[in-house]
């Protein structure tokens, strides 16, 4: 009979321990998923391109997916209006894809959205400076019914991918350009006129 008694013990604590192991593997994942997210951000990017050549493959590139909301030009800026990439059930999912939350609201996370600003800075008369930010943000929805946007930070993600189209179009508008240099010339007619110099005779 007492021989009985540690055994129930044991088994009375076994759910205990369980909730506690559970909920240090859920602790560990939570900080392990922290320190896997960090901002990469790319660094801005200098095109061998004058300023206006630059200003408008940046400008083609972000009409591709954006609507314009503000090009000014003496300024160097372009930007966006917002664009919803994610809506419903997977928005949580997919929003720390490309984000950091570091809000701490309970609720549910409804969309997101995320606006593109395009900074471009003159370096000399054949080289322009250009550098991509995004501002993300998601609406929550609280417990009391309460609908708000929230910032998120940027991963980087979207910044590289529209740096990556705009190198992309500019790097094939330079070797096209380079390539006309010789190759690209019109065929010139054969001088025809007689030659200067007199031919040798006697040979």
């Amino acid at each position: 009979m007492q021989s009985e008694i540690p055994r129930i013990r044991f088994f009375s604590r076994f759910p205990v321990c369980i909730l506690a192991l559970s909920i240090l593997l859920f602790c560990c994942a939570r900080v392990l998923t922290a320190q896997q997210q960090e901002p990469n951000l790319p660094d801005p990017v200098k095109f061998v391109n004058k300023f206006d050549m630059v200003a408008n493959t940046v400008r083609a590139v972000l009409k591709e997916q954006y609507d314009i909301e503000l090009e000014d030009r003496q300024a160097g800026i372009i930007t966006t209006r917002p664009y919803e990439f994610i809506s419903g059930s997977l928005t949580e999912g997919e929003m720390t894809k490309v984000a950091i939350n570091n809000n701490h609201e309970t609720g549910s996370w409804l969309k997101a959205r995320y606006s593109v600003e395009a900074i471009l800075e003159i370096v000399s008369s054949t080289e322009t400076l250009v550098t991509v930010r995004t501002t993300i943000e998601a609406l929550n929805r609280g417990v009391d019914g309460t609908e708000k946007w929230l910032p998120l930070e940027s991963l980087g993600t979207y910044e590289r991918r529209i740096l990556g189209k705009i190198s992309k179009v500019l790097m094939g508008k330079n070797a096209k350009t380079k390539k006309e240099g010789f190759w690209g010339q019109n065929p010139q007619p054969v001088d025809s006129r007689p030659s200067r110099f007199p031919e040798p005779t006697g040979w």
